[in-house]
């Protein structure tokens, strides 16, 4: 009777497993507003949705924020084309000065875009300096700075082009003999202190004094290295020789592409990695020359990455300007793509493209510059030599004025704005937060949760679930009192009853002894081998259990922990990393220990495996309550239980192991090495035969074909 009852609960356990692998590995249908439909439409404006407080971001469709509000060509302006437009910038009064580096010209157009005159050269008294090949074009407080790269100075001028002065590589023990000084970039501070970007240096940008001194290099990107790169850096430094160390290939930080200044003189750059996909293209850095973003692990542009001509084809972030609210602008070279972000970060919206070969409206053969104008947004093409103006649309000005109230923590002023947003784009996450934060400030905790949830805003959620449980407290704190008092008597009444009556609730003996390995498993394991009381089927329920919780706390656990996303999740990779992991461990340490004389049968390492794992079971369960109890700062204490509960897990494992095989610590140790070496030789043979059966597969497929339809 007794093995039927457990039976009955193995069928049913498995029937659970099996129902809740077929409910969490069906996916979400596809949504319409995915990023890949967005971008293969050259005017479609899209949105990433970002988890607050990660890295995480999902494309959607938005409405359009910004639209073409002309395109300016050569002919336009003074009736002949522009030969290569290298850089574009806008005055604080609105003039546009754009740079033609092939004919050495700067064309100046008014706030209206209308033409004003060309500068061909700089005035030096009777001497014509000409600045072929000058790759940027700066202006500030009447002066122009001209990077002129091709014979490395930077050109400083009046607005009418008489020569002030020339900024050269200067002369300095920090500098190395073999820098090569190319100026392609120019801003300056509101002190009048220069910052210089010169192509191919790795050093950041050369710092001038408004005195003209120079005060050494600002803002280099660093190179990230992994754990894997420190251990192969000592691992060559203890073992390779000259001729290894003299074909060593450097790994050397990204340049700076452009920089520009912002609010109380801080300095955005613009960096993107040549050979692949980068992250972290923005620092943000203030006047020391610390990065305040810390977003290195951040892309700021698309994931997306395609394939042309066999090669595949990254993005390129080319330029960057910012405004005075602290909204910039990143340009992406290789598609075309204009990226709009506020001073947190958040993207609003990214609009443009690269439509073949630019022609129509927006859309861009290779753009290569940004400038804002206002809120207008100024792009050059060189390969098409045109200027496209950008302006905001009705709504891009309602996200933007909203979302500049919002930033100034003037939640509630900001809620009626959101409201319309919301009205003319559901799609927006920053409408929905923008509503949660004033819902939240305004003491709507239910209002605010709704929100917030359907942003994505797990920050402004826990703060409200906050305010929320405390509204519920006040009200049931009599309830929770008696309820608790009541709890209290009854199981002191029913553990009195028990005694008295000497009622025992579990006979089973291999249950007793599962359940005593917790707290006496030196002793119960002892029992295990030396009296074959381990129970398979017990072990397995404990393992499907390990299996179960897991996957429950993936999506069960309070929304201001979890990251659940229906749309990717696959219950089989967490079965790989519970039962898979299991059993690739007990295989391998049964194969390790049979080589190296342990006695342990396979049965009992299962056995002592699975048991091991009530601890971190348990932890699960009130990780899972408690995540939907707790806000994120109370959470340390069940962070700290579930750290400690997995530990003595691994203790329990560890005392097992070396009763079953009749181990010193010492030869436990060793053999847990090797079974870790087994267990990563396993897992690459396994993934060899996957590889292997599927060019098998393959190629009968393809023979099967051939024989049918040829």
């Amino acid at each position: 009777m007794k093995h039927k009852f457990i039976k009955k609960i193995v069928v049913l356990t498995l029937a659970l497993l099996l129902l809740s692998a077929f409910c969490l590995t069906a996916t979400a249908a596809p949504s319409p507003n995915s990023a890949t439909e967005s971008a293969e439409g050259a005017f479609e404006t899209y949105t990433y949705w970002q988890e607050f407080g990660t890295d995480n971001k999902t494309a959607v469709l938005s409405k359009p924020m910004y639209e073409v509000k002309k395109v300016i060509s050569g002919n336009d302006v003074f009736g002949r084309p522009f030969v290569s437009i290298s850089d574009v910038f806008a005055d604080d009064k609105g003039n546009v000065y754009l740079l033609d580096d092939t004919n050495s010209e700067i064309i100046i157009l008014d706030s209206e875009y209308n033409y004003i005159k060309t500068m061909s050269y700089v005035a030096n008294g009777a001497e014509q300096i000409k600045f072929a090949g000058a790759q940027g074009i700066y202006v500030k407080d009447g002066r122009m700075y001209i990077p002129d790269t091709a014979n490395a100075r930077v050109l400083i001028c009046d607005l009418d082009g008489n020569f002030l002065k020339e900024l050269k590589l200067p002369e300095s023990r920090l500098i190395p003999a073999t820098f090569e000084y190319k100026p392609v970039r120019v801003c300056v501070d509101s002190s009048g202190t220069v910052y210089v970007v010169s192509d191919g240096s790795f050093y950041g940008a050369i710092v001038y004094s408004a005195k003209d001194e120079f005060l050494g290099f600002y803002g280099a990107n660093t190179v990230a290295a992994t754990a894997t790169d420190a251990i192969k850096t000592l691992f060559d430094r203890l073992f390779s020789n000259d001729v290894k160390r003299g074909s060593t290939v450097l790994s050397l930080p990204y340049q700076m592409n452009d920089m520009a200044i912002g609010k109380d003189d801080f300095i955005y750059t613009a960096t993107s990695g040549k050979s692949g996909a980068s992250k972290g293209q923005v620092h943000i850095l203030n006047p020391g020359g610390k990065d305040i973003l810390n977003k290195d692990s951040f892309n700021f542009a698309d994931h997306l990455i395609t394939a042309y001509n066999g090669q595949n084809q990254y993005e390129n972030i080319c330029g960057i300007d910012v405004d005075g609210e602290g909204f910039f602008y990143i340009l992406d070279s290789r598609y075309g793509k204009i990226y709009w972000y506020d001073k947190e970060c958040n993207n609003i919206c990214v609009f443009g493209g690269s439509l073949g070969p630019g022609e129509q409206s927006g859309t861009f053969s290779l753009a290569n510059a940004i400038a804002l104008k206002g809120t207008d947004v100024l792009v050059s093409d060189t390969s098409r030599g045109s200027l496209t103006v950008f302006s905001l649309t009705d709504y891009g000005k309602l996200v933007r004025e909203a979302q500049i109230i919002t930033l100034r923590d003037e939640y509630e002023d900001a809620e009626e704005l959101w409201k319309k947003v919301m009205a003319a784009d559901s799609n927006s996450q920053l409408a929905y937060r923008g509503l949660a934060l004033a819902a939240d400030i305004k003491g709507e905790s239910k209002t605010a949760l709704k929100y917030a949830r359907l942003g994505g805003d797990r920050e402004t959620y826990a703060t409200a679930f906050k305010n929320a449980r405390a509204d519920l407290l006040a009200k049931m704190i009599i309830p929770l009192i008696l309820g608790a008092a009541a709890i209290i008597a009854g199981l002191a009444v029913w553990l009195y009853y028990k005694r008295k009556k000497r009622i025992v609730l579990v006979k089973n003996e291999e249950v007793i002894l599962f359940g005593r390995t917790v707290f006496h498993p030196f002793e119960s394991f002892g029992k295990l081998k030396e009296k074959n009381m381990g129970s398979v089927i017990i072990a397995t329920v404990m393992l499907l259990l390990f299996y179960i919780v897991s996957a429950v706390s993936d999506f069960a656990s309070g929304f201001a922990y979890n990251n659940f996303n229906p749309s990717t999740y696959n219950s089989f990779f967490v079965f790989l990393r519970t039962i898979g992991l299991v059993l690739l461990f007990v295989i391998s340490n049964w194969m390790v220990c049979v080589l190296l004389g342990g006695i342990g049968k396979i049965k009992e390492i299962y056995t002592v495996t699975c048991y091991s794992l009530l601890p971190i079971v348990f932890s699960t369960v009130l990780s899972i309550i408690f995540s939907n109890i707790l806000v994120p700062d109370e959470y340390v204490f069940v962070s700290i239980f579930s750290t400690i509960c997995l530990m003595y897990s691994a203790f329990i494992l560890v005392v097992g192991i070396m009763r079953i095989h009749d181990y010193s610590l010492s030869k436990f140790i060793v053999t847990v090495v090797l079974t870790v070496v087994a267990m990563v030789i396993i897992v690459f043979l396994l993934f060899i035969i996957f590889m292997l059966s599927q060019q098998v597969y393959g190629f009968f497929l393809t023979l099967v074909n051939e024989i049918t339809y040829g």
